[in-house]
C-alpha cells in the first residue's frame, strides 16, 4: 500500500484544530480511499504543551529538534518521513475537496512530474499546499524548501522566495516540473494570510512598543491589515464550531492575540480613500468568499462580524 503523509507547521492550537478538523474529514479520507496509508503530522512550533491532543485525534503531534528547530527546518525533515508521497498544506490553507486533489494523482504517474500544487502566492509555486513525490525532492541540495532572499544589495527591492519555490527551479533544472493547479477555476480551496505571522508579531514587539503604536503600524501595513481580517473571520468561525475562544489576550478576550474587531473597525474607518483602501477592500472581498467557502463544508450558516465600517462595502454580497 502507497503511503501519504500530510503534514503541515503550526504556532497556534485553535487553528491547528481548525485545520485539523478540515484535513481529517476532507482530505485523509479521501486518499484513504484511493489505496493510500494516510498520516496527518502537525509540527507545533511553539508551545507543544498547549496542543492538546484530543483535539487532533490520530494526528503525530512533533515538536522541535535537531535539524528540525523551527518550522523552516521542519519541511526538509519531512522530506525524510517514511513515505513515497508527501502533502504539505499551510497553516490558514483549507483544502475541501480531498477528491479533487486525488484526482490529480494520475499525473505524477508521468516520471517528468515531480509534484502537483494546488495554491501559488507568488510567479513560482511553493510548499502552501503541495503533493510531491518525496524521491525527487530528496535528490535536491539541501536545504530543500528553505526560504531564501535575493539581491541584497537592492534592498528594500530585494528578492524573497517562499518555502518551495527554490526547490521548483531546481527540478526544472533536472527535467522534471511542478504541475500548477493554481488557475483552475472555481478550486475547492479556503486561503488565508498571515494568520500566524501577526499573532506571532504582536508576541514578539506589541508590548514593546505599546498597544497604539503597534495599531498605527498595522494601519499602513497591507500585509497586517489582511491578516487582522482573516483572523476575524476565522476566529469567528472557530468559536461557532468550537465554542471556544480564537487567539484569546492575555485576559482571555476573543482576538486579543491578534486584532479585536473593535480594534480593526476603528482603523479602518480611519482610511483614507486611496490606493491602499481599494486594494484592502479588494482582499477582504476575496477573503469573504473564502470564509463562506469554508462555512459551508462544515455546515455552517455563517454571519459576518460586525468588522467593516458602515461606508465600505457590505461582508454578505461577496459570495
Amino acid at each position: 500500500m502507497r503511503r501519504l503523509i500530510i503534514a503541515s507547521p503550526h504556532r497556534y492550537p485553535d487553528l491547528a484544530r481548525l485545520w485539523y478538523r478540515v484535513v481529517s474529514q476532507r482530505v485523509a479520507p479521501a486518499f484513504a480511499r484511493a489505496g493510500f496509508e494516510v498520516e496527518i503530522v502537525i509540527f507545533r512550533d511553539a508551545r507543544p504543551e498547549t496542543f492538546l491532543p484530543e483535539n487532533y485525534p490520530n494526528a503525530r503531534l512533533e515538536t522541535a529538534r535537531p535539524k528540525a528547530r523551527d518550522f523552516v527546518e521542519f519541511y526538509d525533515a519531512a522530506l525524510e518521513f517514511d513515505s513515497e508521497f508527501l502533502f504539505f498544506i499551510d497553516a490558514d490553507v483549507f483544502l475541501l475537496d480531498g477528491a479533487w486533489a486525488v484526482s490529480y494523482l494520475s499525473d505524477l504517474d508521468d516520471p517528468d512530474k515531480a509534484a502537483v500544487s494546488f495554491l501559488r502566492r507568488a510567479t513560482v509555486p511553493g510548499v502552501y499546499a503541495l503533493l510531491c513525490k518525496t524521491e525527487a525532492y530528496r535528490r535536491l541540495p539541501k536545504p530543500v524548501l528553505a526560504a531564501t532572499y535575493e539581491r541584497l544589495e537592492q534592498w528594500p527591492n530585494a528578492l524573497n522566495r517562499g518555502p518551495g519555490e527554490n526547490a521548483v527551479m531546481a527540478l526544472q533544472q533536472l527535467g522534471r516540473s511542478v504541475l500548477d493547479a493554481n488557475a483552475e477555476a472555481n478550486a475547492p480551496i479556503s486561503d488565508f494570510h498571515g494568520t500566524t505571522v501577526i499573532r506571532a508579531s504582536r508576541e514578539m514587539f506589541a508590548a514593546e512598543i505599546g498597544e497604539e503604536q503597534f495599531l498605527a503600524l498595522l494601519s499602513r501595513k497591507r500585509y497586517f491589515l489582511m491578516a487582522a481580517y482573516d483572523n476575524i473571520l476565522l476566529g469567528n468561525l472557530y468559536e461557532r464550531i468550537f465554542g471556544e475562544t480564537f487567539a484569546p489576550g492575555i485576559n482571555g478576550e476573543s482576538l486579543g492575540g491578534s486584532v479585536t474587531i473593535e480594534a480593526l473597525r476603528r482603523i479602518l474607518n480611519d482610511l483614507e480613500p486611496g490606493v491602499l483602501r481599494d486594494k484592502i477592500e479588494d482582499y477582504f472581498a476575496r477573503s469573504n468568499r473564502s470564509i463562506l467557502k469554508l462555512a459551508a463544508a462544515q455546515g455552517v450558516n455563517y454571519e459576518f462580524p460586525p468588522v467593516l465600517p458602515e461606508h465600505w462595502p457590505p461582508q454578505n454580497v461577496a459570495a
